[in-house]
């Protein structure tokens, strides 16, 4: 015998389901919001390592005629920016002497600032309200290499 009504889902069931898909989404967006800040901070501390050890290479490789000739983006891959974070160095930027910057969101993370003879400084920003520049600048491999001036060659490499 067939009934009048189709088998469905009722108002109630339909009311959980959406209940329970808002509060995972409440759960898991603040996780999917934390992982991409830890991976920004992630990227500029790798980005600043690799600079350093791209500039410590291609100094001891090339030596300073090179040094202060080349183009930066001949001597690293990282994507650094012009100082004040207004875009990124062009290939036509030289090497030495300039400054280049890691930022975030037009914040200075850190400043490399080259000269001759393969010296190398790297500093903090000076902005203390942008949260991922923080935390880049409390990581103990940052900590390691800020705020320090680098003679890249070293005292005693002869050529």
């Amino acid at each position: 015998m067939d009934t009048p009504y189709q088998k469905a889902f009722t108002m109630i069931e339909l009311v959980f389901v959406i209940v329970i898909i808002g509060i995972l989404a409440a759960v898991a967006i603040p996780k999917l919001a934390a992982t991409r800040d830890d991976a920004k901070v992630s990227a500029i501390i790798s980005h600043a390592r690799k600079t350093l050890g791209d500039f410590q290479a291609f100094y001891t490789s090339q030596g300073n005629d090179r040094w202060t000739s080349v183009n930066v983006t001949e001597a690293t891959s990282v994507p650094l920016e012009k100082a004040g974070c207004t875009g990124l160095v062009d290939s036509g930027s030289a090497l030495s002497p300039t400054t280049f910057v890691l930022c975030h969101d037009n914040v200075v993370c850190l400043t490399f600032t080259t000269i001759n003879e393969g010296n190398l400084t790297i500093t903090d920003g000076t902005d203390t309200t942008d949260y991922i520049c923080e935390a880049v600048k409390a990581d103990p491999a940052i900590s390691a290499i800020s705020n320090k001036s680098y003679r890249l060659g070293g005292e005693t490499v002869v050529r």
